[in-house]
């Protein structure tokens, strides 16, 4: 893996993270926070998976960012379909 793809997979990470901030604490919007939080642990996992140099953490973090998803989608009354992979509210 080159540093290039490195440094995008780590910067955009640290992208969603301070705009999942933002939608979690400045404009409260929950489909926003619902893309950010998937896309930081994206980026997370793809950097660990594609870089045999990643540091272990990496897949570490992105269980915590997942946890933190479900988290989420408990509060909003959302629930993850597996079946045809979609969110959905829950009734």
């Amino acid at each position: 893996m080159n540093h290039r793809h490195t440094q995008h997979h780590m910067t955009e990470a640290i992208k969603n993270a301070i705009a999942l901030e933002d939608h979690l604490t400045k404009d409260p919007c929950p489909e926003c926070s619902a893309k950010h939080v998937l896309a930081l642990e994206n980026y997370l996992e793809e950097e660990y998976h594609t870089n045999p140099n990643a540091d272990r953490r990496l897949l570490q973090l992105a269980q915590k960012v997942r946890d933190i998803r479900r988290e989420l989608m408990e509060m909003q009354g959302l629930k993850h379909n597996h079946s045809s992979n979609v969110l959905s509210n829950s009734v």
